[in-house]
């Protein structure tokens, strides 16, 4: 019989029987640094106080619904005229023969429409528009009474033969505005030019109402 020895270790060596208190230390150790981070770092509370907010009333509007407006049909294909197997056509269906002098001359023909001349910018201009008739404003009666001063600037609009088409005012007074449209219209200038060619051009004119 084989001799079988025995071997018995040590208490004090075998770590296995120190694991329960080691697991309650470690417990209690991390209890404790979860208390102490807890004081350590406080609460923050911040000193910005938040607007309160109003509750805003929602007006609900009733949008009527869009009316749709239906196209018209569109109009029928004419139709193409096919010939007719039938000999026996009346009378009063058939189109009769006309003959056209295409080479005749025609009578009686409207104008042809008057081209509009383009008006030109007062700064585009190769020549500038003169003045060779000037003509004062008289001085309204209830102007004079009042002993009302001022100036009126107009705008007139010169066409290409030198005449004034048109007159606006660009600086009023209301009892001197009549007065100096009236003599704006009778002004006679020598048309501007563009590369040698007369054309149409806005000029600016004051009028100075003074009284001696």
């Amino acid at each position: 019989m084989a001799y079988r020895k025995l071997l018995h270790k040590n208490p004090d060596a075998d770590l296995r029987l120190k694991y329960p208190k080691w697991v309650e230390v470690a417990l209690i150790v991390a209890l404790l640094f979860t208390i102490g981070l807890f004081y350590a770092f406080k609460r923050f509370e911040s000193s910005v106080t938040l607007n309160k907010v109003v509750d805003k009333e929602i007006e609900t509007i009733e949008i009527p619904p869009t009316q749709q407006i239906q196209k018209p049909p569109p109009p029928a294909k004419p139709k193409i005229p096919v010939e007719s197997e039938d000999e026996d056509i009346p009378e009063d269906l058939t189109i009769e023969e006309e003959t056209f002098d295409f080479e005749a001359e025609v009578e009686d023909l409207p104008p042809p429409p008057e081209e509009e001349e383009p008006i030109v910018p007062f700064y585009a201009l190769s020549e500038k528009p003169e003045e060779i008739k000037r003509v004062n404003p008289k001085y309204p009666e209830l102007a004079k009474k009042a002993g009302i001063e001022g100036t009126v600037v107009v705008k007139v609009l010169v066409n290409t033969k030198g005449d004034v088409e048109q007159v606006e005012v660009l600086k009023s007074h209301p009892l001197l505005d009549e007065s100096a449209i009236e003599a704006a219209k009778q002004f006679k200038f020598k048309p501007g030019k563009q590369r040698d060619k007369f054309v149409k051009v806005w000029v600016s004119i004051p009028f100075n109402f003074k009284l001696k």
